[in-house]
């Protein structure tokens, strides 16, 4: 016999919607309570159901392979009508709402049947906590009373998960107003430093006369904390730059890595004048990586500068790029410098992390290296030990279609 709607169905459905829990993957903390439901009532089978207009969809399953069935022969179908009771059916050949049932005249032959209601704080019925049986049965009251307080934890569950989802969505909301928020101040900034770079460069250089020795440690002074403020806004704008649309805007060309390493050589010795042995090593036979090369520049010279950082000035850094796997090159960059700790090297590519020693930086560069990478379709990481130096490194891939995604 199909089972009636309830008189609040439309209403019953939009909570249903509202979990967002139909035709979801499955979850450990599910399958749990549908396992205890089986041990407690000792049956075959034990279902989490829900059910929408058509069909009850097994969020968790027991003793059964199929993910749903029609609602018209659903027993969960019958157990929602009256929420605030668990339907049992002892005999299914003796009940005339199940007896001509499919599901009782032929595979599985359900025989017993009793479910809790899944009931919302609002009072709708989701679907239920069910056990099955081949054979006809009764349950203790205990077993009842257990059923039901299972049907509790079910529901506090997708509560549990309808919260996280509306907590997420404001984080990102409120991050993202966040990232607004940094980029118009760092927008505002730039302006003013600009011009107090210029004005303190013209007092040092003499342009308003000549200043006592102890004006001048003083000027040089703001100089430098005021190029260290440009530093971050300059920091703060490009990474704003790349999280807006940044991989849409990117000029894809076959890569020349002998030019990016020495390139960022050059760049590196004109900031610290030689202070390390700089090397390099291209393998042969490299296939073809499209990319934009002076984005992918910018990243390979941000984790040298950051090597020849940590690193003693008799030690080598060694630039390398190599095949690595079916389909991604693997660029690296080894120093001989600390090594970084366990617990730094967790958060080192988030914004504003100083996670080495010696390290003077805005903590932003590691952090737009990952942007730069995960836009061309790659991974970024580092190999480190303490005591032992590092070794960072990202992967790009190979295939063209992998990097227009």
């Amino acid at each position: 016999m199909k089972a009636t709607l309830a008189q609040n169905e439309m209403a019953r459905l939009e909570a249903l919607r509202r979990y967002h829990i139909l035709d979801t993957i499955c979850e450990a903390a599910f399958d749990d309570l549908t396992r205890l439901a089986a041990q407690i009532c000792g049956t075959p089978i034990a279902l989490i159901s829900l059910v929408d207009e058509c069909r009850q969809w097994f969020k968790s399953k027991l003793g059964i392979d199929a993910e749903s069935t029609s609602r018209d022969v659903a027993f969960c179908a019958h157990a929602i009508l009256q929420p605030n009771e668990i339907l049992i059916v002892p005999d299914t050949l003796l009940d005339p709402r199940f007896a001509t049932n499919p599901a009782v005249t032929s595979e599985p032959y359900i025989r017993f049947y009793a479910g809790a209601p899944l009931v919302t704080p609002e009072g709708y019925a989701l679907g239920t906590i069910c056990v099955v049986d081949y054979v006809p049965r009764q349950l203790s009251l205990e077993q009842l009373e257990a059923l039901r307080t299972l049907s509790r934890q079910v529901i506090a569950q997708l509560e549990l998960k309808r919260n996280l989802d509306k907590l997420e969505k404001i984080t990102i909301a409120e991050r993202q107003q966040i990232d607004d928020l940094i980029s118009t101040f760092s927008h505002g900034m730039r302006t003013p430093l600009l011009a107090t770079r210029s004005a303190l460069h013209a007092v040092l250089g003499g342009a308003f006369g000549e200043i006592s020795d102890s004006c001048t440690d003083v000027v040089k002074e703001c100089s430098l904390a005021n190029e260290n403020i440009l530093n971050l806004v300059e920091g703060l704008l490009d990474v704003s730059r790349h999280q807006n649309e940044f991989a849409n805007s990117l000029n894809y060309e076959i890569l020349n890595w002998e030019n990016i390493f020495i390139q960022a050589i050059k760049q590196n010795n004109s900031t610290w004048k030689q202070k390390c042995t700089i090397t390099y090593k291209i393998s042969p036979s490299l296939p073809t990586v499209y990319g934009d090369e002076l984005e992918i520049q910018r990243v390979v010279h941000n984790l040298l500068d950051n090597a020849v950082r940590v690193s003693a000035p008799d030690r080598k850094v060694i630039l390398e790029v190599e095949h690595s796997g079916l389909h991604t090159v693997k660029v690296s960059v080894r120093d001989n410098g600390f090594g970084i700790s366990p617990q730094q090297k967790e958060k080192l590519f988030h914004r504003f992390i100083q996670g080495r020693r010696g390290s003077n930086g805005t903590g932003l560069g590691l952090y737009l290296c990952r942007q730069i990478v995960e836009a061309h379709g790659g991974n970024i990481g580092v190999e480190t030990n303490l005591g032992e130096g590092s070794t960072f490194w990202f992967t790009l891939p190979v295939d063209l279609g992998l990097l227009c995604r």
